[in-house]
């Protein structure tokens, strides 16, 4: 399983079939990669900005919930 998949797999818990377009768009605007190029160093800047991002849609509690989780792989 790639870190990618992975960060996805943890994101639809959260955010159902709306994570894959959200983590895509999070990887491009906050790290300015791809999914695909992610790596286990992206992980906690990556969290970081889906935890901001994710408030905007979910509970705070869920987005910290995720990106700790994020950040762990």
């Amino acid at each position: 399983m790639t870190i990618y998949e992975s960060v996805l797999a943890i994101a639809k818990t959260y955010m159902g079939p709306a994570a894959d377009s959200f983590v895509t768009r999070q990887c491009q605007v906050a790290l300015q990669t791809t999914p695909t190029q992610l790596t286990s160093a992206d992980c906690k800047p990556l969290a970081h900005a889906i935890e901001v991002a994710a408030c905007r849609f979910i509970e705070r509690t869920q987005a910290e919930a995720m990106a700790g989780k994020i950040a762990k792989l």
